[in-house]
């Protein structure tokens, strides 16, 4: 006989960091704190953490969040705007770990995967239906992990995935002395035609002229036929909740760069990425002092999102298995119809 318990929660406050962090294991994105942040940032969002218990022991946790404004991908092309349209009204139910393109499903090692994707994916069917969602989405998953669910969620590939690189380096002096003659000529480029502009890099604690800022990340989204992070600006004006670092690149008085470091569990993530138009060198000139930033942090894992595989590559960083997903309707007819289709 099972001795598996279901637990809802609707607020990270609600569970004991120390359990939380256990069952977290260290993984990126993933702590008690991390997930304060993300409630923060996300306000617009209601969470609901399903808790499995074995006892008094927490074997696995599906973190969710109610979402209207889900940024679309490019795919959709003429489709995005009435998809969002509905989405309004039907949002989705999405599990993920907020703001990290990360999944928000832990399973512990010694718990019945299949036992608990079962019990798990029944109960939040049910709160899809309460809450009037039109899908339900377990996103940003290895190809692994979307193997051995319950026939009425289907698994595919959607996402570009993620890069990362894992830190072997104690500073940047070791970092340079390891790659390639090439790259430490374009990083000395780099660093002589920045300050040929007068250009430098500072780093902040807390937003810096976040209007201006603002500015240039939607140019970055624009020009990559992004739609616009809804949580941008409570990103940043939250990042000290996790001990965010935001990059500006000036010239003069003039901010022509900017993006944010977002650290947890010894992991850094960039994102906030904004840039003026026409002037070189500033991406690079940001690349650079983020991995100074690593180093100096002692961090683990770096984590850099999609796009520029080409440059990042170059960087040392590789592909992340993190692009695909399982889903289902909340509505039960649709589901058969979708599986009829397949």
């Amino acid at each position: 006989m099972s001795t598996l318990n279901i637990k809802m929660v609707s607020s990270i406050q609600e569970i004991d960091s120390t359990i939380w962090d256990q069952l977290s294991s260290g993984r990126p994105f993933q702590s008690h704190r991390w997930y304060a942040y993300g409630e923060q940032v996300m306000a617009d969002c209601p969470p609901a953490y399903l808790l499995a218990c074995e006892g008094s022991n927490l074997v696995a946790r599906a973190c969710l969040w109610l979402v209207r404004a889900e940024p679309l991908p490019r795919m959709l092309g003429i489709f995005r705007k009435p998809v969002q349209g509905l989405l309004n009204r039907w949002p989705l139910l999405v599990c993920r770990s907020p703001l990290a393109y990360t999944t928000g499903l832990i399973i512990s090692d010694q718990a019945n995967r299949d036992e608990i994707l079962s019990v798990l994916t029944e109960a939040v069917q049910e709160i899809a239906r309460q809450s009037q969602a039109s899908f339900i989405v377990f996103d940003y998953m290895s190809k692994a992990e979307v193997i051995g669910w319950p026939p009425h969620l289907s698994g595919m590939t959607a996402s570009e995935p993620g890069m990362k690189m894992e830190n072997n380096w104690g500073s940047m002096d070791d970092y340079l002395a390891s790659v390639g003659k090439k790259d430490r000529q374009h990083y000395k480029r780099v660093s002589r035609e920045a300050d040929k502009l007068g250009m430098h890099v500072e780093r902040h604690l807390y937003p810096f002229r976040t209007e201006e800022a603002l500015t240039l990340i939607r140019n970055v989204e624009t020009s990559h036929g992004a739609l616009p992070n809804p949580w941008a600006r409570r990103m940043l004006e939250n990042m000290d909740l996790v001990n965010g670092i935001f990059l500006t690149a000036l010239i003069g008085e003039q901010l022509v760069g900017c993006g944010l470091l977002l650290e947890d569990n010894s992991s850094q993530m960039t994102s906030m990425l904004g840039l003026a138009k026409d002037i070189p060198y500033v991406y690079f000139a940001l690349v650079y002092e983020s991995l100074k930033i690593a180093f100096e942090h002692k961090i683990r894992l770096l984590r850099w999102g999609s796009g520029a595989y080409d440059v990042k590559q170059r960087l040392g960083f590789s592909t992340e298995d993190n692009a695909s997903l399982v889903f289902a309707s909340a509505n039960p007819i649709v589901n058969k119809i979708l599986h009829w289709a397949n």
